[in-house]
């Protein structure tokens, strides 16, 4: 069976210190893959790559069989690869439907011409979305920073499925 996912020997340097060092992987669909190591031992950073938030020196990154080692995160993301980070990456202001939503936001237009940002659209998506994924938050127009650690985390998962 084919990779769905290949890292062949990819590096990346921050200045002396090698962070990842021909580093490669195969995943084929179906798969689930553990990546455990010790603090330091470049787990987010190969990670990083994966995503195109980092570009690696050397190697290259292959998805479905096309060449993705330069393409940026938001390119990967489009391309279905989602990374769900140890921070979670919320915006502790914004409600849960804005942090489903965050960077994909929906514009409306109003008088034809006015572009708005469409909280309604992205509150009734976002329930839809959490109710898919039998998620229950009781609102989603509740500010994420009321929400308690686990509920932070499906919201995360939630963007990410999404």
């Amino acid at each position: 069976m084919a990779s769905v996912l290949s890292v062949e020997g990819i590096s990346k340097s921050f200045g002396g210190v090698h962070a990842v060092n021909q580093v490669s992987l195969d995943l084929r669909e179906g798969e689930v893959l553990a990546l455990a190591g010790d603090n330091g031992a470049g787990k987010s950073t190969l990670i990083k790559m994966v995503s195109g938030v980092y570009q690696p020196d050397e190697g290259r990154i292959v998805f479905k069989g096309r060449d993705i080692t330069q393409r940026n995160a938001r390119e990967i993301r489009e391309l279905g690869i989602e990374t769900i980070y140890q921070d979670l990456a919320l915006a502790d202001n914004l409600d849960v439907a804005a942090n489903i939503f965050l960077g994909r936001e929906v514009m409306g237009k109003r008088l034809g011409a006015l572009p708005y940002l469409d909280r309604r659209h992205m509150r009734a998506e976002a329930r839809e979305a959490l109710k898919r994924l039998g998620i229950q938050v009781a609102d989603v127009a509740t500010p994420v920073r009321n929400l308690s650690g686990g509920q932070r985390q499906t919201i995360a998962i939630s963007r990410a499925v999404y």
